[in-house]
């Protein structure tokens, strides 16, 4: 059966897909799919039009006009807009409250919330500051640290008990940062507030980088840490939708 035709429009997207993504002439032909002629034709339109720029090398690299273009997209970007509907999916599925938090120097902050189902509301707002080491939140920042900067974010601004759960030196703190890289979520047990419990899951912006964090709230009454574990797997795929609207790169955990 003939294949559909593909439009010059379709063929320029294509390449400048592939011209971003690889540097070599060859790598372009192959990830295109096009032919050499083709590809060859249209990736001079874009140099002529600054999408993309040949190296001394004779390397393909996005060009200015590419940049600029990128630059104007990441200023619009609105986390708040962008991860509402997918915390709202959570929430009505999970029946929990749902918070996206974004790292702030050496804290956390809200800056998106779903309520869920239940009766009580967990008493949450925009802007509210986090710390790193004893909530969910900000303990899936705290991960994508450096072993330095824990070691700096340890001594200042230091560890503060929030409750009799919170992790207190540098060594708990190591050790359950590590259990988070390896499972890829994070717990909140009563850790910052008495008799709340959170399961936290990274999002990843463009480049990959953890740039901000979700968590799934309940009540301890309601929920054990063995319960609350249950809900990483929706944690986990509604921060990835999340992450892929943000542009990260697919991830695997």
């Amino acid at each position: 059966m003939a294949q559909a035709k593909v439009s010059a429009a379709e063929k320029t997207v294509i390449i400048l897909k592939a011209a971003i993504e690889n540097r070599r002439f060859t790598d372009i032909v192959n990830e295109s799919g096009l032919s050499k002629t083709t590809v060859h034709r249209i990736l001079q339109t874009l140099i002529d039009y600054g999408f993309v720029t040949v190296t001394s090398e004779g390397e393909y690299i996005p060009g200015p006009a590419t940049l600029t273009l990128a630059g104007h997209a990441f200023e619009k970007i609105d986390i708040a807009k962008i991860a509402t509907p997918f915390i709202e999916e959570l929430a009505q599925e999970t029946g929990y409250t749902v918070h996206i938090g974004a790292l702030n120097g050496t804290e956390a902050i809200y800056v998106a919330i779903e309520n869920g189902k239940t009766p009580y509301r967990i008493p949450s707002k925009i802007g509210d500051r986090l710390a790193l080491h004893s909530t969910a939140i900000g303990k899936i920042l705290l991960a994508d640290f450096s072993h330095r900067a824990i070691e700096n974010y340890v001594k200042d601004p230091g560890l503060t008990p929030k409750t009799p759960n919170t992790h207190l030196t540098l060594e708990s703190v190591l050790k359950d940062l590590e259990a988070i890289r390896e499972r890829g979520y994070s717990f909140d047990d009563e850790e910052n507030v008495p008799g709340i419990r959170c399961i936290g899951a990274p999002i990843r912006n463009h480049t990959g980088k953890v740039t901000h964090a979700l968590s799934v709230t309940s009540l301890a009454l309601e929920n054990s840490i063995a319960d609350i574990e249950k809900l990483a797997p929706l944690a986990q795929a509604t921060a990835e939708k999340i992450s892929h609207a943000l542009g990260a790169p697919e991830t695997s955990h």
